[in-house]
């Protein structure tokens, strides 16, 4: 059984250690829990994909301890680029995540064989003094098998991953609870990849964001999905684009698709993002309220946790709020409509 164990100077420096043995380690960081590798070692890295049971054509994101340390992985050699990178500071370390175009020192295993890498500099403490105990970065997708519900606590891990990773370092619960918004520069502005703990509306107030970028869409990933299915060398532009992802193993719908004369609502686990009345809460069998107020960052925070609470009750169908597709809502949403597909 994997030890979770409570970060310290001692358990950090075990950490480093077993990655730069080529083990996996699982740390928290302010989004999801990441399974980190030594992103320089491909042998390391294979491990990743063979424990998530990950699509090999599914890229990774690189950490690093801070902006400076990412000219060392990625090139960043045109004023656009420069500029991008420099505006990124303002919300770095953070939930942010670039692509960029990558160096050599980075193995194709990490790119899925494509020609840019996605980095990013995290802000969780566990998390910077891990990076600054290892002599290399971190590749480290969210700790939990493919497709499956992300991991927000130390015990998410274990229950999915506890075969395949050395240790779990346990930085209690994550903040934002969704990953990072993943965006790609180009000539015409920044596109958003994928919506995450940075919102559309703050990064409008630090970068010319492109006309046409589009939040991914279930319509844009079903034709990103599409071009790539069948291909194994042919890689993703960014985590987070198949179209199914973030999923429980029952059934989940949105509430607007809840058919009460096919399920009834004592055979329903309810996840409401405001307070329900005593009466309305009792007629489930399950019932848990993200927000007693409707506020999307704590319904983000509390999401993933309580889609495995209500997939691990005795419900039939999981059924699940919508909100608006602004701010965090848009993260909360992009997860949630790749979930009930």
């Amino acid at each position: 059984m994997t030890l979770i164990v409570q970060p310290d100077t001692s358990s950090i420096q075990a950490a480093a250690e077993s990655l730069a043995a080529g083990q996996l380690v699982a740390v928290p960081t302010e989004t999801v829990y990441g399974l980190a590798a030594d992103a320089t070692n491909p042998a390391a890295v294979a491990k990743i994909f063979a424990a998530k049971g990950r699509p090999a054509n599914n890229p990774l994101i690189v950490h690093v301890a801070s902006s400076k340390a990412i000219e060392a992985w990625a090139k960043i050699e045109s004023n656009w680029l420069r500029n991008v990178c420099q505006a990124a500071e303002a919300l770095w370390p953070g939930p942010l995540t670039i692509v960029l175009p990558k160096r050599e020192t980075i193995p194709d295993a990490v790119t899925a064989g494509g020609p840019t890498v996605a980095v990013r500099v995290p802000h969780h403490p566990v998390m910077q003094q891990l990076l600054a105990a290892c002599p290399f970065p971190l590749a480290a997708p969210s700790a939990n098998r493919s497709n499956s519900i992300s991991p927000t606590r130390a015990e998410h891990v274990a229950q999915s991953l506890s075969d395949h990773v050395a240790m779990i370092l346990d930085g209690g619960s994550c903040q934002y609870g969704v990953e990072s918004t993943v965006i790609r520069p180009t000539e015409r502005g920044v596109e958003i990849l994928r919506p995450g703990g940075i919102s559309k509306e703050q990064l409008q107030q630090h970068f010319e964001l492109a006309e046409a970028t589009t939040l991914i869409t279930e319509a844009v990933s079903d034709k990103v999905q599409d071009r790539h299915q069948g291909l194994p060398n042919s890689s993703l532009p960014s985590p987070g684009m198949l179209s199914k992802h973030y999923s429980p193993a029952k059934p989940i719908v949105f509430v607007d698709q809840w058919n009460a004369d096919q399920v009834p609502a004592r055979s329903v686990a309810r996840i409401s993002f405001s307070s329900l009345s005593a009466d309305e809460a009792s007629r489930f069998c399950w019932h848990r309220a993200a927000s007693e107020s409707g506020d999307l960052n704590q319904v983000a925070h509390q999401l993933f946790d309580f889609m495995r609470q209500a997939d691990n009750s005795a419900c039939q169908l999981i059924v699940v709020d919508r909100c608006v597709r602004t701010g965090m809502g848009a993260a909360i949403m992009d997860r949630l409509d790749r979930a009930t597909r």
